[in-house]
């Protein structure tokens, strides 16, 4: 009798824990993806910088477009090469920012894509 109240009490304390660790093993890949996001935004603004002087002045400028690899680099619209990033968790925050720009909500198997715009100097981040 006392081994079965036992395996009770383990058996209620695992069916607490599992949905705690997934919770936690959740928020920890989408640290993992705000993460690997930053990055990627800080490597378009080196690209951006780096290339400044072949696109500066010019005001009809297209914007620039970058997809996230999973390196952490990133590569631009019309180069191919490297393997593209997909998020790893589900996140639901909404108030997301990287470099001032509100990145929001996204699923598990999304791709991350960047646009630098010459007007405005800004970056437009989109995960889907």
């Amino acid at each position: 009798m006392e081994m079965l109240i036992v395996v009770a009490i383990i058996a209620i304390l695992v069916a607490i824990a599992i949905p705690t660790f997934a919770s936690s093993l959740n928020k920890a890949r989408v640290a993992t993806d705000e993460a690997n996001i930053r990055a990627g935004y800080a490597s378009v603004m080196a690209d951006v910088l780096t290339n400044e002087g072949e696109n500066s002045g010019e005001t009809g400028q297209t914007p620039k477009k970058y997809t996230l690899n999973t390196d952490g680099s990133v590569t631009t619209g019309d180069t191919t090469g490297g393997t593209a990033y997909t998020c790893k968790g589900n996140n639901t925050d909404t108030e997301v920012k990287v470099g001032g720009a509100n990145v929001g909500a996204w699923k598990k198997g999304a791709s991350v894509t960047y646009e630098y715009n010459y007007a405005t100097g800004k970056v437009t981040i989109t995960v889907k």
